[in-house]
């Protein structure tokens, strides 16, 4: 299990059975403290999987609650069918074949805000013909321990990285994406294809990128 996290305790520790538990479960805990400035999950989840040793991994929000004999249950089921992966968000939950993750280059880290980065990843093993399986909300019982915060700004950054996951990956046909009826909104999605097209593609994706 990778945690990122921005702080030093971690609500979702509460979720988790001892310590002693995990080790004899051969269960792998990982908190990857962001002491760094990265102020990104996806960097921060990037660095928990370059380091974690087991077969299957799973990300998990630092403000999740959960049940976790469910949580070991769907990662058995991953274990079974490598191919696939769970996926949940709010709070944001991914469970996955280590080699896949690594075939995939992991997160994308040129997207940071929380919200896009885990959906980027999901449109790109989909794209890639890797099956999301449907989370199983009634075992796993996800829940946000701690309130999101928004705004205007960060909705419309969230809204950009958005777009251009969709309009890679061909999530939905580009009429949809990117026609909007007032001119202002045309304009912004536009602008924001084409700042990704001439600058934000041609940098680093990820620590696993050369």
């Amino acid at each position: 299990m990778i945690i990122p996290t921005l702080y030093e305790e971690q609500i979702v520790k509460a979720s988790l059975p001892p310590e002693s538990e995990l080790i004899k479960r051969g269960v792998e805990v990982i908190v990857v403290w962001d002491r760094w400035g990265w102020k990104s999950p996806s960097r921060s989840c990037n660095v928990g999987a370059a380091v974690a040793r087991g077969e299957i991994l799973c990300f998990v929000d630092d403000d999740a609650g959960l049940n976790f004999e469910g949580l070991l249950e769907a990662a058995s089921e991953i274990r079974e069918d490598r191919k696939s992966f769970y996926w949940a968000t709010e709070p944001h939950i991914l469970i996955i074949d280590r080699d896949v993750f690594f075939k995939m280059g992991g997160y994308d880290e040129r997207y940071g805000l929380p919200g896009n980065w885990d959906v980027e990843l999901r449109e790109r093993l989909k794209f890639y013909g890797f099956r999301m399986r449907d989370f199983p909300y009634e075992r796993v019982k996800p829940n946000h321990l701690r309130p999101s915060i928004w705004n205007k700004s960060r909705f419309y950054r969230m809204q950009k990285q958005l777009t251009i996951t969709y309009v890679r990956y061909r999530s939905f046909p580009l009429r949809k994406v990117l026609w909007r009826k007032h001119p202002v909104e045309l304009a912004r999605r536009w602008v924001w294809v084409l700042e990704w097209v001439l600058v934000q593609r041609h940098r680093r994706r990820s620590i696993f990128s050369r």
